[in-house]
């Protein structure tokens, strides 16, 4: 048997591939990534403080996983809430038609309350579902609670007898400011429900992951738009405070309390006396008062240890109770504040400050602020402690230890 052989030909080629440099967005990305891992890493692992940042990040993890948690609860409960109201509304607008006079009459009352600024200012009369309205009203609110009126399920005619005027001048029933009235729409107004906060975060997400199969200036667009709902439902604050665009003093609340172990008229004289704080607070650098003691400069430190300097004027002091105050205008952060000092049992005190401030780009601001260590929660819970000890151990207010 004879097998013939044939040398195998080398059909191989070579082949020439062709990488592409990356571009320069991605190098961007990569370098901004690796700087802020090194951060955090430079961050959790400091040989002095790097146990109790770790420690502190794990108790805020716990911390955020209790509020999802209450979140989830609370938007299931919402929705369940709403979903009753709902089916109560159609069955109200479908079947409460047949109602007697005296019902009629105080469903009429309600709905004016919520379209008129001055409804003790309105009589009702109610016969066989025939609506008779009287009194004074402003001729703004006219046309619009009439039709409110009208809309009510049982209600047949509308006979809008009333005066109406241009304004209160000269009308004591319509003095005053009256309430807010008119239903506001849901993403009209100051706090979202769980519910509302819960659906416009699926709608932000549906749009950003639908717009990258658009147009590159119209997909920006639509992601610069959901990622401006997405952080309005995650925060729940207006667009004007996470900004700061509009929002006068009030972006950011903050609060905290202490209790000491000291009479109120020991207490006291060390917060009323501003010129004691650049002892007591390290971050507090220069304190001048005016010569009427209404007004005062301060110098603290800020992010970075760069000095912010505003001037403020007290709106209110009781002595040895509360003090009051805000930043003038055109200060670069504005904010006002009390501090309110009330007795406690067995001599103490307790001690209570709430500050609203607006920094540089509203709740924006604070976040970065808070990234880079410069939390004024944080800082305000350790000027408190440090007050503490003072008054009750005798503790030098100088030198305190580095911040975590």
């Amino acid at each position: 048997m004879v097998v013939s052989t044939r040398p195998r030909q080398d059909r191989s080629q070579n082949v020439i591939v062709l990488r592409q440099a990356p571009s320069m967005s991605r190098t961007i990305s990569a370098a901004g990534l690796g700087a802020v891992g090194g951060m955090v890493t430079e961050y959790l692992f400091d040989p002095e403080l790097g146990r109790t940042r770790r420690a502190r990040v794990r108790d805020k993890g716990v911390h955020l996983t209790h509020e999802f948690r209450n979140a989830g609860r609370a938007v299931v409960c919402d929705v369940a809430n709403r979903s009753r109201g709902v089916v109560k509304s159609i069955r109200y607008r479908t079947g409460g038609r047949d109602v007697d006079d005296e019902v009629l009459h105080e469903r009429v009352r309600a709905e004016l309350g919520r379209y008129v600024r001055h409804p003790h200012a309105v009589e009702v009369r109610v016969e066989s579902g025939r609506v008779t309205l009287t009194g004074d009203l402003l001729e703004k609110e006219s046309r619009r609670a009439c039709r409110a009126v009208a809309s009510i399920p049982g209600v047949k005619t509308v006979n809008a007898n009333w005066t109406t005027h241009r304004d209160a001048t000269g009308v004591p029933r319509l003095q005053g400011e009256g309430g807010p009235r008119g239903p506001v729409p849901e993403l009209l107004q100051q706090r979202w429900s769980p519910t509302s906060r819960f659906l416009t975060g699926l709608a932000a997400a549906l749009v950003w992951s639908l717009s990258g199969r658009l147009p590159r200036p119209l997909g920006y667009l639509l992601r610069a738009g959901s990622a401006v709902l997405a952080l309005r439902a995650a925060t729940n604050l207006p667009l004007r405070r996470l900004t700061g665009i509009g929002a006068g003093r009030r972006a950011i609340d903050i609060q905290d309390a202490i209790t000491v172990n000291a009479p109120p008229q020991e207490v006291w004289p060390l917060l009323s006396d501003y010129s004691l704080f650049t002892r007591l607070m390290p971050d507090v650098l220069e304190v001048r008062r005016s010569a009427d003691g209404l007004r005062s400069h301060w110098s603290v430190a800020g992010p970075a240890g760069v000095p912010i300097r505003f001037e403020a004027v007290e709106t209110m002091r009781e002595e040895g109770r509360r003090i009051a105050w805000k930043t003038v205008e055109g200060q670069l952060i504005a904010h006002t504040g009390t501090l309110d000092l009330t007795p406690e049992n067995t001599g103490r005190s307790r001690i209570r400050v709430q500050l609203t401030y607006n920094p540089v780009f509203g709740a924006v601001g604070h976040a970065m602020a808070v990234l880079f260590g410069a939390d004024p929660a944080h800082k305000l819970q350790e000027d408190l402690l440090r007050l503490k000890s003072v008054i009750e151990a005798g503790k030098s207010p100088v030198g305190a230890g580095p911040r975590a």
